[in-house]
């Protein structure tokens, strides 16, 4: 068989199992609302109940907090991912996959996509939310279109997390506990809502290792007035992304084949 013929048939089990997806959260607009309310009513908070607290030199504080809002509402939204998947081994989809010649990968993949063409959405819906409350643009067309592939990506990279969670848990409630429990510890140990140099110094080690902190702070020197290292926040948070995706896809298909035997 040729390289096309070996590379078609995984390529259609993709294509037809995003399908389904789509039709089934097509279905479901209240998934998007559940994703975009909770990041939005932090904004809201940080906005207008804490925000007058929080004093960032030489930045409006809206603007260092939206890029970072937006970060988290792709992290909420991949975090979610697995909640569905644990789903469908609790009601017996995925055994009703198994008479299917479906690939593996194929079947996870899928969800990936979905995840990643789902956030299409959500990304530009998250800017238009920052500046209905006050946020101001000052980079090029160009850097913000760069700034959000960068988050899409961040969102590919949780998306497997997330799977391999859901994988992992095997049920529902445990997986929402911790993408929970994830949305929390990403979004807050890192540069999202103050600068690393105002917490403990033993967390500070963490924070400034994180990924999130490295995409939050390339978004902001993208889309505001903050200056900093813009390539090396780009390495590094591509650095990690490429880390997470190499270690949890595997991962994920050896876990996923234990149901499929």
């Amino acid at each position: 068989m040729s390289m096309l013929g070996r590379l078609r048939q995984p390529t259609a089990d993709v294509i037809t199992l995003m399908q389904r997806l789509l039709i089934r959260y097509r279905r479901r607009p209240d998934v998007i609302i559940f994703i975009l309310i909770q990041p939005f009513i932090l904004l809201l908070l940080f906005r207008y109940v804490i925000g007058g607290a929080i004093h960032i030199q030489g930045v409006n504080y809206v603007d260092y907090l939206t890029p970072a809002v937006v970060v988290l509402a792709i992290i909420n939204a991949s975090s979610a991912l697995g909640g569905g998947l644990a789903e469908d081994l609790t009601s017996g989809a995925v055994d009703r996959m198994r008479v299917l010649p479906i690939t593996r990968s194929g079947f996870l993949t899928s969800r990936v996509l979905y995840d990643t063409a789902r956030n299409l959405f959500v990304i530009p819906l998250m800017w238009l939310l920052g500046l209905a409350v006050g946020f101001h643009f000052d980079g090029t067309l160009g850097n913000i279109v760069l700034g959000s592939l960068l988050v899409l990506a961040l969102g590919v990279a949780f998306a497997w997390i997330s799977i391999l969670i859901g994988l992992w848990s095997g049920s529902l409630e445990a997986t929402q506990a911790l993408a929970i429990l994830i949305f929390v510890l990403a979004g807050f140990v890192s540069s999202g809502f103050v600068p690393v140099a105002t917490m403990p110094s033993w967390l500070q080690g963490i924070a400034n290792s994180s990924p999130v902190t490295h995409v939050d702070n390339a978004l902001r020197i993208l889309t505001t007035s903050a200056s900093g290292p813009l390539t090396h926040e780009v390495l590094a948070a591509l650095a990690w992304i490429a880390a997470i995706v190499l270690v949890t896809i595997p991962l994920a298909v050896r876990r996923y084949s234990r149901y499929t035997r």
